[in-house]
């Protein structure tokens, strides 16, 4: 039964159950857009695997626009077709993924393309 666990403390929940309830929740309202803030950090790797796939699909069934937020090159990829690039709290570089990750200008952007390799 889908309910059953309604009712339990977050705490009873592992780490992707819990990042699982958090989404569901943003999504209740049926929002134009979704801000999702390091949404894999701190799982494991089949976990983020379940994670992105179902991001990817509420991108596709819902048609919501998302920004996310994370350090992770290989979410970004995934996720976002734009990306910028931040320093310090400014902007450095932006403009397609793609672009960015096989051709960084910038010597920061470089550098963090460079250390995920």
């Amino acid at each position: 039964m889908l309910t059953e666990r309604m009712d339990e403390l977050p705490k009873n929940f592992s780490g992707g159950m819990q990042q699982r309830v958090q989404i569901a929740k943003a999504l209740a309202t049926r929002p134009p857009l979704l801000f999702l803030d390091e949404v894999t950090t701190g799982l494991d790797l089949s976990v983020q695997a379940k994670i992105l796939d179902l991001i990817l699909e509420i991108q596709s069934e819902l048609n919501t626009a998302m920004i996310v937020v994370t350090h992770d090159l290989g979410v970004i990829r995934l996720l976002a077709g734009r990306t910028l690039v931040m320093k310090y709290g400014r902007v450095i570089e932006r403009g397609l993924t793609d672009q960015i990750l096989e051709d960084p200008q910038h010597a920061y952007t470089q550098q963090l393309v460079a250390s995920a390799l």
